[in-house]
């Protein structure tokens, strides 16, 4: 499309460049811009220099243009108001583009005492209602009291449009048939009993509407379904048409003709309280955020509450710090209006709190950014997020919505996963000196899939990481994952009553702590798993374990230092190799049950005679097993020494191969069938 530009002639329009006179600057630019909008201009450039703007007034850019700054810089006069936009897109604006130049508030002139208030609202850009289509690029957004650009919904609705849904009466159970829209008796769903217009003025001026929660997000807990359908009808009650599978919070194109509509919620329940509406709220919507450089705001560099398609590419957003959230980017109220938000290849960094704070929304996509230095967090109203091939330093991840973590490199932070019911996948990523805290107790919603951890001294001098890995009571899911390192406390930090983890062919390697404290594993079934120069492993009371074809080896200290209350603990097809003289097991407690089947142990360069498994004087147990297992020592040593088990234990060692490796148990015990080489 051919460029159609306009330069503004300061002096046609009473307009200064040197930062003086804002009521007619203001007053003359906003003049100019409707006259070039008027006389078919594309662009509207400014000459160079500096234009004082109106506190009480805002620049206001037209649809279909585009507001060069050519360098310029818009700032607001110093004021004392709690709220200014110095640039407002207010009046349903689209495809038009601010580009080139400088937008700056007065947050280091400005008097925040005159004015009771938090004065968190003076903001550079705000974007609202229904502006679409809108560019914003090449600019530094600079020193406001508020934020640098706000994307705001009027959730609110527009008015003469917003039908109660919460009033006695108003659903009842059954469902609509999708195909000739009469009523049916399904049970598992509940419809409205009333007709909700969709021929009002605004209705038909946007086009659409929808069914919503309150304006914190809440649609009540007697709503227990996200889904619904809805069937539209004629004036003369005729069907229409449908419409299957909605999401509350989607917005519902209206089709031609239709009058009225019912909808079903996915539930059988009708609700005696909730707080869903059917409303028509305006949003921006296809919003282009590019290579700005947004810094020293006292709120946030964007906030987003409540819009669509947004895409933040390539900016610099830094320092915003003052009053919360002191962020750089937050996605928040407007709740799941808030969808499909790009924020991609931006460099993020040393804001106040939040880096990057998701409050609530879905679709939110987050790639190939640089986030260091403040707190990057996913909370829990947070659905299809996808985190990926981002680069993260100091920041402290932490994620409590729905989200899929992957090819990240984590430096220097600790990743919390926060207890929530959402589903968690972190996968094909890699963490250096950075701890997995894996807090969830909805069970088996945290996947951590071919991840590599290395810690190092670095990582040790840092105090405040303690345990690299952290476990939750409730399982979770860990496979193809490498663990390499130690820091201050044990390696991994594991509550009693842990149980049923899954861990699959992971590897833990030189994890042995330099103090060889304890590392208590959490209890569950590990397979495929090596452990190699762990240091000293142990258990906790009552856990089940299962070892499965897992690999382990070792040269210095006990391997399982083991003891408690009625643990069971099982290693299967297991290998142990130690290249040197150390235990493979000390125990002492009171087991339930131990079993070692068909398991190889090898000792090949011990230098003396000593034990392999040992039981200390008193140990009980319901059942001590072994079987089907091979020792091997290239010098003599006890296999299992358990001549002070205690009389009324079940031991039974039978069907062994031993290789200059002999047993001592209890003429009370079962031996059988054993062969030595």
């Amino acid at each position: 499309m051919q460029i159609n530009s306009y330069v503004l002639e300061l002096d046609k329009w009473i307009v200064k460049n040197d930062g003086t006179d804002a009521v007619n600057t203001t007053k003359g630019i906003n003049n100019a811009l409707e006259w070039a909008s008027q006389q078919g201009f594309t662009e509207v450039v400014l000459p160079k220099g500096i234009y004082l703007i109106d506190e009480n007034n805002s620049i206001k850019p037209k649809s279909y243009m585009t507001f060069n700054l050519n360098g310029s810089t818009l700032r607001v006069r110093d004021n004392k108001l709690t709220t200014y936009n110095i640039v407002l897109y207010d009046q349903n604006q689209q495809y038009c583009r601010i580009t080139n130049g400088i937008i700056e508030g007065d947050r280091y002139t400005h008097d925040y005492n005159s004015v009771i208030g938090t004065h968190e609202f003076g903001v550079g850009i705000n974007i609202k209602y229904g502006a679409s289509y809108v560019t914003v690029d090449n600019l530094e957004i600079r020193n406001c009291t508020g934020d640098g650009v706000l994307l705001i919904t009027s959730y609110s609705s527009q008015p003469g449009y917003i039908y109660d849904l919460t009033q006695p009466g108003t659903f009842e159970v059954g469902g609509l048939n999708l195909t000739n829209g009469t009523l049916t008796t399904a049970t598992n769903r509940i419809r409205t009993a009333i007709k909700i217009p969709v021929n009002k003025q605004y209705q038909i001026q946007y086009g659409y509407f929808g069914l919503f929660g309150d304006s914190y997000g809440g649609i009540g807990t007697q709503i227990t379904t996200d889904y619904y359908e809805v069937v539209f009808y004629n004036a003369d009650d005729k069907f229409n048409s449908s419409i299957s599978d909605v999401h509350i919070w989607d917005t519902i194109p209206i089709p031609k003709g239709a009058a009225y509509c019912k909808v079903a919620l996915h539930q059988g329940t009708v609700p005696t309280t909730h707080s869903l509406t059917c409303r028509l709220p305006v949003f921006p919507t296809f919003i282009y955020i590019e290579k700005c450089h947004f810094h020293h705001s006292r709120r946030l560099g964007v906030a987003v509450c409540g819009a669509k398609n947004v895409y933040i590419r390539d900016c610099d957003i830094h320092d915003h710090k003052g009053i919360a959230p002191a962020g750089g980017i937050d996605i928040e109220d407007g709740y799941d209006l808030n969808q499909y938000i790009y924020i991609e290849g931006n460099n993020i960094y040393r804001n106040g709190s939040y880096n990057i704070i998701a409050v609530a929304g879905r679709h939110i996509f987050i790639s190939e950014n640089r986030i260091s230095h403040g707190i990057f967090t996913i909370n829990g109203g947070v659905n299809d997020c996808i985190i990926t091939n981002n680069f993260f330093i100091d920041c402290g991840p932490r994620m409590e919505g729905q989200a899929l973590f992957s090819n990240n490199m984590v430096i220097g932070s600790r990743l919390l996963i926060i207890d929530s019911s959402s589903k968690i996948t972190v996968e094909n990523s890699n963490f250096y000196n950075s701890a997995l805290s894996l807090g969830k107790n909805t069970p088996y919603t945290i996947l951590v899939n071919n991840c590599h951890f290395n810690y190092d001294a670095d990582y040790y001098n840092a105090v405040n990481q303690a345990s690299p890995l952290s476990f939750s009571i409730e399982p979770h899911t860990i496979s193809n994952c490498t663990f390499e390192g130690y820091g201050i406390e044990a390696f991994i930090a594991a509550p009693s009553g842990t149980h049923d983890w899954i861990l699959t062919n992971n590897i833990f390697k030189n994890i042995k702590h330099p103090s060889n404290k304890i590392t208590r594993l959490p209890a569950g079934r590990y397979e495929g798993c090596r452990f190699i120069n762990t240091g000293r492993l142990t258990i906790i009371d009552g856990g089940k374990y299962n070892f499965v074809n897992c690999d382990f080896l070792w040269d210095s200290s006990t391997l399982f230092y083991v003891g408690g209350t009625k643990s069971e603990t099982k290693f299967q097809n297991c290998t142990f190799t130690n290249n040197g003289d150390d235990l493979l097991m000390f125990s002492n407690g009171d087991w339930g049950i131990l079993e070692f089947s068909s398991n190889t142990i090898e000792y090949p360069t011990a230098m003396n005679n000593g034990n392999i498994i040992e039981f200390y004087t008193g140990v009980s147990a319901d059942l001590i097993l072994f079987q089907r297992n091979k020792f091997i020592s290239n010098k003599t040593k006890i296999g299992v020494k358990a001549d002070k088990v205690s009389d009324t234990t079940k031991l039974r060692f039978e069907d062994n191969i031993l290789k200059t490796v002999t047993y001592k148990v209890k003429d009370t015990h079962i031996a059988k069938d054993n062969f030595f080489l």
